[in-house]
C-alpha cells in the first residue's frame, strides 16, 4: 500500500471515529478539528510539592499548590473545583490571593503565616500545614472515555437548567488537553446550575491562547488553553457572571 494510501484510510478512520462519538453521546458534539496546542512551559513544570492545611477545629481543609510561577492553586476538601488565585501585595507585607471574580481566599504573611477565607469564615480563620502533597494537575483523559464524562455533565447541565444543553468540543485533541476541556465543561455545568435564570442550549468549547468565556444568545462559548492547565479555563463563578449578566465581555 503506497503512503498516499494508508494516510487516506488513516483520515476516513479518524473521520468515522468523531461522527460515531457525536452519535453516541447525548448533548456532546464535535466541533470542526482544531489542532490541540503545543505544549508550552507553562504553570506546571515545578517539580516540588503542593501542601495540605487544615484549621486547628479540621473543619476546613485545603491543598494549596503554589508550584507555578503565575498563579497559585486551591482545592478544598468536599470542593470538585480547583480555584485559581492571583497574589497581590497585602498592606505590611506578605500577599492576598484573590479568585478570578476578586474574591479574597487566602492572606500569606511574611512569615509563612496562612489565615483562609471561605462563605462560612468570611472574617478568616488561621490553618496549619498538615502533610506535603502531590500538585494539583488536570486528569489526562483518554479521548475515548469523555463519552461517559460528557454524558454525566450534560444530565447535569440539563436537571439545572430545565432543558438540554448540548456541549460542543474540538474533534482532536491530545490525552492532557481533554482533561482541561473536560474540567470546563463540569465548570460551566456549575456556572449555569449557580445563575439564577439561563436560557444557554448549547456550550461550545475551542482552543484559545487564554481562558475565554462569552454569551451570545442562547449559546455560551468558552475558550480553553490547556498548556496552562486550571489556569487555562474560566472558573464556575465566572461562568455564572457571565450567564447572569454581572460579567461583560469575551475575556476574564
Amino acid at each position: 500500500m503506497s503512503q498516499g494510501s494508508e494516510s487516506s484510510r488513516k483520515g476516513r478512520s479518524v473521520a468515522a471515529f468523531a461522527a460515531a462519538l457525536a452519535v453516541a453521546v447525548p448533548g456532546l458534539a464535535l466541533a470542526q478539528q482544531q489542532p490541540a496546542p503545543a505544549p508550552v512551559q507553562g504553570l506546571y513544570t515545578n517539580a516540588s510539592n503542593a501542601t495540605r492545611y487544615s484549621t486547628p477545629d479540621g473543619a476546613v481543609r485545603f491543598v494549596l499548590d503554589r508550584t507555578g510561577g503565575r498563579a497559585a492553586l486551591v482545592r478544598f476538601e468536599g470542593d470538585p473545583e480547583v480555584h485559581v488565585l492571583r497574589p497581590v501585595m497585602a498592606a505590611g507585607g506578605g500577599e492576598i490571593y484573590r479568585t478570578e471574580d476578586g474574591a479574597v481566599m487566602l492572606r500569606i504573611t511574611p512569615h509563612g503565616g496562612i489565615t483562609v477565607f471561605t462563605r462560612t469564615l468570611r472574617t478568616g480563620a488561621a490553618a496549619s500545614e498538615e502533610a506535603r502533597v502531590a500538585p494539583l494537575t488536570p486528569e489526562v483523559i483518554a479521548f475515548a472515555e469523555m463519552q461517559e464524562r460528557f454524558r454525566r455533565i450534560s444530565l447535569s447541565a440539563r436537571r439545572s437548567v430545565g432543558q438540554p444543553v448540548t456541549f460542543t468540543v474540538p474533534a482532536r485533541m491530545s490525552a492532557p488537553a481533554a482533561g482541561v476541556v473536560v474540567d470546563a465543561a463540569e465548570r460551566a455545568a456549575e456556572g449555569l446550575a449557580a445563575a439564577p435564570m439561563t436560557n444557554v442550549r448549547r456550550v461550545i468549547i475551542s482552543f484559545g491562547r487564554v481562558p475565554a468565556v462569552e454569551l451570545r444568545g442562547a449559546e455560551l462559548y468558552i475558550q480553553v488553553a490547556p498548556q496552562l492547565g486550571y489556569a487555562g479555563r474560566p472558573s464556575s463563578n465566572t461562568i455564572r457572571n457571565v450567564v447572569s449578566g454581572a460579567v461583560q465581555g469575551p475575556e476574564q
